[in-house]
């Protein structure tokens, strides 16, 4: 099983539901993760890079190692943004000192996101280009953003360091979704974490997801099956996986959802 469930509680305010598949892949590289008190929800979804080995171990080595400090150290709703981005840095130094079983260098990453609400506030954190949905009313919104080539092409137009005729040309090519910033780089050089909680509205669903959702489903496509679905959060969650599967175009990568449905 790639997610892990601890319910050390049940915090009424907020429905869970979760769904991962291994697409058309043979092997699975996602690994997710919940942690759910009396007053508290803790999500985490990191996609593994690396091969068979690599991605999984990668995977699995950081969704841990934030869980068990999470569990540790207990952060309150005013350190939580601290310990994210502390978090990121030691599970990059972790994922970096992985050996094979050769006892080489893995070589492997992976890319993180999570998000951790108390009451009615969310703070998240974001390395790589796994995604974070809020799903409010009949509108998606994607919250952080993709660490990739893509993003270092926007920024440097905006900054004029780089012609718009360039810019174009280089964001059509595949290098535009090469990561710029993952879990095991040995020196993160984007980490996003968003200091100041978000406020969630009465039925607000929140949605972790690696990117076999969105490289397979359009925002419309996964709001909508969110939606006609989101009286239960597991057959969202399940349905939405199964939406990706089918219309995968290229064969569907490994695909991971957690949904967080607030119920105020």
């Amino acid at each position: 099983m790639n997610i892990i469930e601890e319910r050390r509680g049940e915090d009424p305010r907020f429905e869970i539901g979760s769904s991962s598949i291994l697409g058309t892949r043979s092997y699975q590289q996602d690994f997710g993760y919940f942690y759910t008190g009396e007053q508290e929800v803790l999500a985490i979804i990191c996609d593994g890079m690396g091969g068979l080995e690599g991605g999984e171990r990668a995977s699995r080595t950081a969704v841990e190692l934030m869980a068990r400090d999470f569990k540790k150290e207990k952060p309150g709703p005013a350190d939580i943004a601290a310990f994210l981005h502390r978090e990121a840095t030691r599970m990059d130094q972790a994922v970096a000192a992985l050996k094979s079983d050769t006892g080489k260098p893995l070589k492997a990453g992976t890319t993180l996101v999570a998000v951790y609400c108390r009451g009615g506030k969310m703070t998240w954190i974001s390395v790589g280009d796994s995604r974070i949905y809020l799903i409010r009313g009949r509108k998606i919104t994607t919250v952080n953003r993709e660490h990739n080539y893509r993003l270092m092409l926007k920024e440097q137009l905006a900054s004029g360091q780089i012609t718009r005729e360039f810019y174009e040309k280089e964001e059509k090519t595949p290098q535009a979704e090469a990561l710029t910033s993952f879990i095991g780089m040995d020196g993160l050089r984007i980490v996003d974490v968003l200091k100041t909680p978000a406020e969630l509205q009465k039925g607000d669903i929140v949605m972790l997801c690696s990117d076999g959702i969105y490289k397979s489903l359009s925002e419309s496509q996964v709001l909508a099956m969110v939606r006609d679905n989101d009286l239960d959060m597991d057959i969202a969650a399940d349905r939405t996986t199964a939406m990706a599967l089918r219309y995968g175009v290229r064969g569907q990568d490994n695909t991971t959802v957690i949904l967080l449905k607030y119920q105020g």
